[in-house]
């Protein structure tokens, strides 16, 4: 693989790992290239087959391929499949599999490892944090809005008396 299809599969995945979600930026690095129906059962180097992802996960994928191994379960594709249709994240942040195909891809992966879940965690607590502080900014312009009329009500105000004494 050449260093400008290598670019293609970073940017396809926008720089974060297709299977566990884990960013570059998170792990300080740029993360591995995976053949997700491996060249040793005859996959090819196509973009389409090639995913993004991070060294553990690799790691657990390994040359899985369902036709050699587990013929009835395959493993999802996270660019082909709706992943929202196999699992869903819990209140917890850890995954739970909606399908036979997703209770497989957690396993495979396992994306519940404790790494992971703090990982979710610790970006859902990001989110919620930068949207109070979104709701605060707009609090703070609103504000700031009223305090401008406010002052401008007393500056009529201040020429009207003036006004009046001269």
């Amino acid at each position: 693989m050449d260093a400008l299809q290598r670019e293609r599969v970073r940017q396809r995945y926008a720089y974060s790992c297709g299977y566990c979600g884990v960013h570059e930026s998170d792990v300080g690095a740029t993360l591995t290239v995976d053949h997700h129906h491996p060249t040793a059962h005859g996959g090819t180097n196509d973009d389409e087959n090639l995913v993004y992802c991070c060294p553990r996960c690799n790691e657990h994928k390994g040359a899985y391929w369902h036709e050699v191994q587990i013929p009835h379960i395959r493993l999802l594709h996270p660019l082909v499949d709706d992943l929202t249709l196999h699992l869903r994240e819990q209140q917890n942040s850890e995954f739970i599999g909606e399908t036979p195909e997703g209770i497989f891809y957690i396993q495979r992966l396992r994306l519940n490892r404790p790494q992971l879940i703090e990982h979710r965690r610790r970006k859902h607590a990001d989110q919620k944090t930068h949207n109070e502080v979104k709701v605060l900014r707009q609090q703070i312009h609103d504000l700031q809005q009223e305090l401008d009329q406010l002052n401008l009500s007393i500056q009529e105000t201040l020429t009207e008396i003036d006004q009046e004494t001269t």
